[in-house]
C-alpha cells in the first residue's frame, strides 16, 4: 500500500483482519487504513483475510473505491 500510494516513511499505514459480523459479508475482512501525519484518514474494507490479499487485489481497490 505504502508503495502504491507514493507514501513517505512519515506516513502510518495499518492493516487489520477482522471478523465481518455483517450480513452477507465473508466470515473475515481485512481494513486498510493510511494515517498521514498532516492530513485526512483513509480507509478501505476488503472482504477476504489478510493473508489472501494481493497486490493486483490492493490496485484494484484504490481505482474502484472510495476510501471509508
Amino acid at each position: 500500500m505504502r508503495a502504491l500510494l507514493g507514501l513517505d516513511d512519515d506516513t502510518a499505514v495499518m492493516i487489520r483482519q477482522l471478523a465481518c459480523t455483517e450480513p452477507g459479508c465473508p466470515p473475515l475482512e481485512t481494513v486498510v487504513a493510511v494515517l498521514p501525519m498532516d492530513g485526512e484518514a483513509r480507509r478501505w474494507t476488503l472482504h477476504r483475510p489478510a493473508d489472501e490479499i494481493t497486490e493486483d487485489d490492493l490496485r484494484t481497490v484504490l481505482l474502484t473505491a472510495q476510501p471509508n
